[in-house]
């Protein structure tokens, strides 16, 4: 069985670095080393396109993130 106290730990977490993700997509970026063009510093849909487009993302990955959040009650 799932440690509750992890399991909200681990949401509480998602939850701010996604916050934290769509209010400033350049700086959480920055912050993991991930590099993209200026042109995104406010646009949070056209950064993540921009990784799955050059590869620095699978669909796969971005799937499960979305799920993840979906089940989270986040809506995109």
């Amino acid at each position: 069985m799932a440690n509750p106290l992890y399991n909200e730990s681990m949401q509480k977490s998602f939850q701010s670095q996604l916050g934290s993700f769509m209010s400033n997509p350049m700086g959480f970026l920055m912050q993991h080393k991930i590099n993209i063009p200026n042109q995104y510093a406010n646009d949070p849909y056209g950064a993540v396109q921009y990784l799955l487009n050059n590869g620095k993302m699978s669909q796969n990955s971005l799937n499960r993130f979305v799920q993840t959040a979906q089940q989270m009650g986040y809506k995109f």
